[in-house]
């Protein structure tokens, strides 16, 4: 719980102090986007097969930007179910650059969340001799790393992101995090 108020009152500040001049005066960008998410290493191996769907909402902030570059925060809130095995919510924030090459660009993104697991399965934990069922519900540290590519309009851009992210810490088998990707389809929509 300390995890997650210390988060929330990280992106608040960054909201208030983190935003260029054109992006304090009332414009910013709402990004939305629907993925499928599995448990795996990175690859693109049953990504569409029997997908686990998620949506994510959310917003960036520009530190510096011209028309070829941008450096940014991303602030983000999203949902997956993952059938049979656990549903995420997340809130999370990336730094990231993206290039533009004319209206094509490339983006690539690190940073960190907190997950709000509610397992499909039953949790037990050791007391004493014996095991006792616990909640299914528990919080683990989100770290991501994304890359993208999509295309500028005037005011809207679409754009595929591959995601990798881990919860951690997972603990089963001496494993640390336990990793998980999400191909990512999306629109940006730069409100005035």
């Amino acid at each position: 719980m300390k995890s997650l108020l210390l988060a929330t009152f990280l992106l608040a500040g960054t909201l208030v102090f983190g935003q260029d001049s054109a992006s304090r005066n009332g414009g910013f960008p709402l990004t939305i986007t629907l993925f499928s998410e599995s448990v795996s290493l990175p690859n693109f191996h049953n990504i569409f097969k029997n997908p686990n769907l998620g949506i994510r909402i959310g917003t960036e902030l520009y530190y510096s930007k011209n028309e070829n570059r941008q450096f940014m925060q991303t602030i983000n809130l999203g949902y997956y179910y993952h059938k049979d095995f656990q549903s995420g919510l997340y809130v999370s924030s990336e730094f990231g650059y993206r290039k533009f090459f004319n209206n094509v660009f490339v983006d690539g993104t690190l940073g960190v969340g907190y997950l709000l697991i509610d397992s499909a399965l039953p949790r037990y934990e050791l007391k004493g001799t014996d095991y006792e069922r616990i909640s299914n519900t528990f919080g683990r540290i989100m770290p991501t790393l994304g890359l993208g590519a999509g295309y500028q309009f005037e005011s809207v851009s679409i754009f595929s992101r591959y995601e990798m992210f881990g919860e951690t810490p997972f603990g089963f088998n001496g494993l640390p995090a336990l990793p998980h990707k999400a191909l990512h389809l999306g629109t940006r929509f730069n409100l005035k």
